[in-house]
């Protein structure tokens, strides 16, 4: 069952609780004091102030109540998602002091012996401030602990020696030494509830499970585990050990009474205890109403429930004296009869048919596009009536032959007229005016318009996107970058050209990006998608060596292989480089266009000894086998050959 109660806690006197609500998407921290109850057993006083937070983005995330030493006032402690850690005074319904641990992890938990303060973040590092002087005084890391959400100090005097750290499993850590002394086992899920109940044994549970494990910090055995009907919620101990009350998710409350006395009657070795008592809310109608959270010290129990989705109200108990099962009924319906007892935190109009109630109210999608069709319906009418009046009079004809579109041509054509203008089939190109992809730009981005941002986007020319850039707003900037890397992540194709605009905003903006705290949670994105590419730059460098190595290996490989199967050496020559005698050409020394490279005197020998062998075998009319004889030894090896 989910509560709109985000975050609750009651102060150790059991006085008041502190809550956290969303209101209009914000978060909203309240206290409530608990006794507040008439003669006539209704709650009449409203604390009506509210510490709202200024960003949507901003969470509490763990809260806790304190009382400094140095004012003797209440303060809560809250733990926020951007790392830091607020002093809120209830009196004064302000922050008093921020505490930051340096960076913008989640604190995930938060507590406190003396004036020394603890806390961890979502680093998984260990944070100690002074509460006198307000500054920090360490802050490290253990090795083995990993993914920790809650954090418990093992009381030890005034100062801390050994916390108490959990994940799924529990580990207990010497802060002196910085090392983990002893693990405990855990949960199968991870533990959303670990508190000190004595000062030998503590108690956790988990996320969706029904059993608490009770631990003995010096032996690390489990003493017992205690079992409820249906999933924890909340936990609340008298701090004596002597009875635990827990909140269930089915709304219901359960309380285990003497939890560390061992039963005599039970098998040995059979630890489980279930609860002893068990108290629901119902309204006199049969209507279950759940409770949220409820605080236990003694004799006396202290319930809330809420009303009107957001109300708490409280209800005390003498727990001892009630039956196993029993059930609270309250009055759900307010009466018009006595408005001092029955009234509702903003008052009642008594003509109103019906109150408003914010459990009522609905939200819907922005696609709701009904009143807006309403509307074109009644222009549509109005215009339908006006033509009719047109058509009456003798003008009308005139009016009516020219059509809208005949009107928007005209006007477009008249406005660019004078201009220098480019046609390219049909389409009529103009130039790009940086005011207003500017004025655009920022529409865009202020109403988280996806559409309208793409085509600004869509723009490639450097120019343009560097004046926009420079009009654009510093503020708006912040969100444009967190747009791109949207988009860089996603598509990876138009990383080059949105590369365009991330470069200019740093370049025009810069000055205002590094004045802005926590820059780092809110460009995380964009700095995570930068990263990570950059991180492929080393691996593309050396599988670019390694193709270029490949390739000048493929190329020696292939002159190797040239030369081992060729029987003379392969000699390239371009056209350019051979030179052309016309002399030589004209005494017949030169066939086929190419020139011999053997020496003058061999070349001259070797043709005129053919030229006469031919001569005189034409002459002389040899017989056919002697020319063949003679030509077989003329296809002899050549003396460069032979050598």
């Amino acid at each position: 069952m989910d509560s709109p109660v985000l975050q609750s806690a009651y102060d150790p006197s059991g006085q008041y609780l502190c809550y956290v609500t969303v209101a209009l998407d914000k978060q909203r921290v309240g206290v409530q004091p608990t006794q507040r109850a008439t003669s006539s057993g209704v709650d009449t006083v409203w604390n009506e102030n509210f510490l709202y937070l200024e960003d949507s983005k901003l969470q509490v995330t763990c809260l806790k109540w304190v009382t400094l030493a140095s004012s003797d006032t209440v303060t809560i402690i809250l733990g926020m998602n951007n790392g830091e850690i607020w002093l809120y005074s209830v009196l004064a319904n302000e922050v008093t002091y921020k505490f930051t641990t340096g960076n913008s992890y989640e604190i995930k938990d938060i507590d406190l012996i003396g004036n020394q303060l603890w806390c961890i973040d979502s680093s998984d590092a260990f944070y100690q401030f002074d509460l006198l002087q307000f500054k920090l005084l360490q802050h490290f890391k253990i090795n083995n602990c990993v993914q920790l959400n809650k954090l418990a100090i093992v009381p030890a005097g005034n100062s801390a020696t050994q916390l108490l750290v959990a994940s799924h499993s529990i580990s207990l850590i010497d802060i002196e030494e910085k090392k983990v002394v002893m693990t405990f086992p855990g949960h199968v899920s991870p533990v959303s509830t670990l508190q000190i109940i004595t000062n030998d044994f503590f108690i956790s549970g988990a996320d969706s499970d029904r059993f608490l494990n009770v631990y003995d910090i010096h032996s690390g055995m489990t003493k017992c585990v205690l079992v409820a009907e249906s999933d924890i919620k909340e936990l609340s101990h008298s701090g004596q050990a002597d009875s635990i009350a827990v909140t269930t998710e089915d709304g219901s409350l359960e309380i285990f009474v003497d939890p560390l006395v061992s039963n005599s009657t039970k098998k040995r070795g059979n630890k489980s205890k279930k609860s002893n008592k068990k108290i629901q809310i119902a309204s006199k109608d049969g209507r279950k109403v759940p409770i949220y959270n409820a605080f236990i010290n003694k004799e006396l129990l202290n319930v809330s429930w809420l009303q009107n989705a957001t109300m708490p109200y409280f209800k005390n108990l003498q727990w001892r004296e009630i039956p196993n099962e029993y059930t609270v009924e309250i009055s759900l319906n307010w009466s018009t009869k006595n408005k001092s007892a029955d009234r509702d935190l903003h008052g009642k109009d008594l003509a109103s048919a019906t109150n408003y109630v914010e459990g009522n109210a609905r939200v819907t999608s922005g696609d709701n596009f009904k009143h807006v069709d309403d509307a074109i319906k009644s222009w549509e009418r109005e215009l339908t009536s006006f033509e009719q009046e047109q058509a009456k009079s003798p003008q009308a004809n005139e009016l009516l032959t020219e059509t809208f579109g005949d009107k928007l041509e005209s006007s477009t054509i008249a406005r660019l007229n004078g201009k220098k203008t480019n046609l390219k089939g049909s389409n009529l190109k103009t130039a790009t005016t940086t005011g207003t992809v500017t004025v655009i730009l920022s529409q865009a981005l202020q109403s988280n318009d996806h559409s309208l941002l793409e085509t600004v986007l869509n723009n490639r020319d450097e120019r343009v996107i560097r004046d926009t850039i420079f009009r654009l707003k510093p503020a708006l900037a912040v969100i444009l970058l967190e747009r791109l890397a949207e988009r860089i992540a996603r598509q990876t194709h138009r990383q080059g050209p949105l590369n365009v605009w991330v470069k200019w905003c740093l370049i025009i903006h810069g000055g205002y990006l590094v004045s802005i705290p926590n820059l780092m949670s809110t460009l995380s994105s964009l700095h995570s998608t930068l990263k990570r590419r950059s991180d492929l730059l080393p691996r593309l460098l050396a599988l670019d060596a390694r193709l270029d190595c490949t390739i000048n290996k493929f190329k020696s490989l292939n002159l190797e292989t040239g030369d081992m199967y060729s029987s003379e050496p392969v000699v390239e020559e371009d056209e350019d480089d051979v030179e052309y005698n016309e002399e030589l050409d004209d005494a017949g020394l030169i066939e086929d266009g190419e020139e011999s490279y053997e020496s003058e005197d061999e070349e001259g020998d070797s043709d005129s000894e053919e030229e006469e062998k031919h001569a005189s075998s034409k002459q002389d009319g040899r017989s056919e086998r002697e020319q063949t004889n003679h030509d077989e030894e003329e296809a002899g090896y050549s003396d460069v050959e032979m050598e």
